[in-house]
């Protein structure tokens, strides 16, 4: 496969620069992670090849035959001797990457998304093997971004803050020299060049994944723990979850060698950078958008003289102090509350309704009987108080997001208690996009934006599986929000699962309309064709009409299709049509009937070798030529060929050529019947409307007394129609962009705006901008 470098850098971060120079203390920590990976590669290596003979004698077992068995012994071979060459090469490349990135600021790296390799895919911009190979290692990377989110997140960060001198540039931030994308492609440059088959390679792939790639967050974290040893923002992620060590990796307490080896810890002073500066960047930050939005709490209640809990149950405050319940008393009456949303939880059944945030406050008051006849005996910490506050409102502007379905509101609901529970154990929560309960909400919301309600939720696999999430965390959420991690690795596994069949099927599905278009666009050419050569005639003999008809336009069909309408085949097929009209036409001059004469075998066997590649009736062209052979008899005459009675003559006026209907048409087993799209002449805003919608966007449309929910596939600008399908990839519906503007005119049809901006950072943005309304407005006052 042929290597392509693309040159990833950090825009404004480094602007045209050559050189990054790093102090003495960036020096010695980059040098520090740079011989970690030189002894941790070589160990996870040797576990893969340990493997890779086991691995390949059992797929030359499994083979059909004794040529794929040979296949598989003789890449056996070869890999072996390889081995040493692929070492060298996997490690000097990542090296190599590692080394470049801190002179110069730049990753280089050939990782294609999955929608890059479809695209090329569909523009047979690569070979089936190339893409098959590129599939391998950009799902891998995927996998590996996705379970080591929050170790590349804190190595990023790490890495950023080395490299600015103590100061945090995001846009660095967000790459890693590091990362999955350049581990796995390093190693596909190593093996670039080893002789062995894809099946092999493919193989090799899949052990690189299980045995290197799975433990690959081990060396992550040793990464960042010299770097927190050193004094690089220690204080980053109060609870780190350890990754599983590999067994060659491991020392004899089953720590990782790396831990235990003195020689490999940080040598770095604690203080190599100043506390006064990791603070900033660390946990301080991390309660920055706590400490704000707290201010703008502040802000409100000042104005209104209480808290939500106490405004919105109209209780009063007595003079003087009262106790505060703990923290923990709180935490066990949220518990209280989020085991009896389980019970609210029944399997498939409809829970439309939500629990309100007064419903959930006024709960809050009884369980800890803060309130006596209608006054406070008890209050919340400020803290505590806060946090209820924010959550509330967060699920306030979650539940008003237009983007998710009302069912799937009332399960999202469900989570406010234990994501109240969250923020107060961890007020990171708030502001650190990474944090893996965030993550899960996220997901959740982001997989449930194409979801329609069919009436059977039990068999629903979207629903059940997002029912059954929330459950988890509804029975076993406690205090540790690792739960969370886990519970989003498998949902997002699953839904990319989910993802990738509804690809294919809405590939298939596009893929099905173009040809019904391109056949029917073929058909229309072809007819056009023949039509305006028979225009210019004025009668044409039934022998002639019958071999258009019957067989050429079929010919021409087919050689379009194969060849399009700038090939030789095409222009001679044309060529043929315009000699057999004239030579059914009179002829005067005797120097035309001495031409036809010549010609009249050339144009036969043309004719002849035409039919007979689409296989025409034998039977049938015999008696076509006989009667075409009286016509050329009667023009040789020096009458007219047109008017021969064989077997009559068809007025061109009276008949053209053409084919069946060839209109799209829906498919049967489309979620909806096709929606009457008859031509609107208005030109108006929803004209506008439908004619700006790109692939990929999502709208609501009525269907009778429901509402689905459909997604823009593909559009055509030969035919204007527009391809709606689910979220499973299957058709649903197929309109014109007329038919379009007229739904969103008569209010049947909505856009539904998905935001590449996960749920919960948008619902923050929403508060922050709602609070500081309400603090400008009380300042106006």
């Amino acid at each position: 496969m042929q290597r392509q470098d693309n040159i990833i850098t950090f825009g404004s971060a480094v602007p045209h620069q050559k050189n990054i120079s790093l102090d003495a203390n960036g020096r010695r920590v980059s040098s520090e992670c740079r011989n970690l990976v030189i002894k941790a590669i070589p160990k996870l290596m040797n576990d893969l090849f340990e493997n890779l003979d086991d691995s390949l004698y059992e797929m030359a077992n499994k083979s059909d035959n004794n040529a794929l068995q040979n296949v598989y012994f003789d890449s056996m071979r070869e890999l072996r001797k390889q081995r040493a060459g692929i070492d060298r090469a996997f490690t000097q490349e990542l090296l190599s990457i590692y080394d470049r990135y801190w002179q110069t600021g730049e990753i280089h790296i050939n990782q294609p998304t999955l929608d890059e390799l479809s695209r090329d895919s569909e523009m047979s911009l690569v070979e089936n093997d190339d893409l098959e190979e590129s599939l391998a290692i950009t799902n891998m990377v995927s996998k590996s971004e996705s379970r080591f989110t929050r170790e590349l997140y804190a190595m990023g960060q790490r890495f950023a803050y080395v490299m600015g001198g103590g100061n945090i540039n995001e846009q660095i931030a967000q790459r890693s020299p590091l990362e999955p994308g350049v581990v796995c492609n390093a190693f596909q440059f190593a093996m670039s060049n080893v002789p062995v088959e894809l099946p092999v390679k493919l193989v090799v792939y899949k052990l690189f994944d299980r045995h290197v790639m799975h433990y690959i967050g081990g060396l992550y974290d040793e990464v960042n723990l010299l770097l927190g040893r050193a004094g690089v923002i220690p204080k980053l992620t109060p609870k780190v979850r350890r990754n599983p060590i590999a067994p060659s990796m491991r020392g004899d307490a089953g720590e990782s060698y790396l831990a235990s080896d003195s020689s490999y810890v940080s040598t770095s002073p604690p203080s190599a950078y100043p506390e006064s500066q990791m603070s900033s960047s660390g946990s301080e930050v991390q309660a920055e958008v706590f400490a704000t939005l707290q201010q703008l709490l502040g802000t409100r209640r000042a104005s209104s003289g209480s808290s939500m809990l106490t405004s919105s149950l109209m209780l009063t405050t007595p003079n003087g102090n009262i106790p505060v319940v703990d923290t923990g008393e709180l935490l066990g009456a949220l518990s209280a509350i989020q085991q009896s949303n389980v019970v609210m939880l029944p399997q498939g059944k409809r829970i439309d309704r939500t629990l309100t945030p007064e419903e959930m406050r006024t709960r809050l008051v009884t369980d800890l009987k803060i309130a006596k006849d209608g006054q406070l005996t008890r209050s919340l910490g400020d803290a505590d108080n806060d946090t209820i506050d924010v959550i509330s409102m967060l699920f306030e502007f979650i539940l008003d997001d237009y983007s998710l379905p009302d069912a799937m509101k009332a399960l999202i609901s469900r989570l406010q208690i234990p994501m109240l529970k969250v923020a107060i154990i961890d007020k990171s929560f708030f502001s650190e996009k990474v944090h893996p309960a965030r993550r899960l909400l996220n997901s959740l919301a982001q997989a449930a934006v194409g979801w329609n309600d069919t009436g059977d939720r039990v068999n629903d696999t979207l629903y059940t599986k997002i029912e059954s999430t929330i459950k988890r965390i509804l029975n076993e959420f406690h205090d540790d929000p690792e739960l969370f991690a886990e519970l989003n690795d498998e949902f997002s596994k699953w839904w990319e699962k989910e993802q990738r069949g509804a690809q294919i099927a809405e590939k298939r599905t596009n893929q099905i309309t173009r040809g019904k278009e391109q056949l029917k666009s073929a058909k229309q050419i072809v007819s056009e064709e023949l039509n305006t050569r028979l225009r210019t005639q004025k009668l044409v003999p039934q022998a002639v009409m019958s071999i258009l008809e019957d067989g050429w336009k079929d010919a021409l069909l087919l050689i379009y299709l194969r060849e399009g309408d700038q090939s030789q085949d095409w222009t001679e097929a044309l060529e043929i049509v315009d000699r057999l009209l004239w030579s059914v036409q009179p002829k005067s001059e005797y120097g035309e009937r001495q031409q036809l004469l010549r010609g009249i075998p050339e144009l036969l066997r043309n004719v002849r070798e035409r039919l007979n590649s689409i296989s025409f009736d034998q039977h049938k062209m015999a008696r076509l030529f006989k009667e075409l052979q009286n016509c050329h008899i009667q023009v040789l005459r020096g009458g007219d060929g047109s008017q021969m009675n064989t077997s009559g003559t068809q007025p061109v006026s009276q008949y053209e050529i053409h084919f069946p209907d060839s209109q799209l048409t829906s498919d049967d087993n489309s979620q909806l019947m096709e929606m009457a799209d008859e031509a609107i002449s208005d030109t108006d805003e929803f004209s506008k409307m439908a004619t700006e919608l790109e692939p990929g966007m999502w709208l609501e449309m009525a269907d009778g007394a429901s509402k689905v929910r459909v997604k823009l596939s593909w559009k055509s600008k030969v035919t204007d129609t527009y391809i709606f399908v689910n979220r499973k990839g299957m058709k649903a519906m197929e309109l014109t962009s007329a038919g379009v503007a007229k739904q969103l005119r008569e209010g049947k049809a909505k856009t539904v705006e998905v935001s590449s901006t996960p749920i919960m950072d948008r619902a923050l943005d929403a508060m922050l901008s709602a609070l500081k309304n309400t603090d400008a407005s009380s300042a106006s006052a």
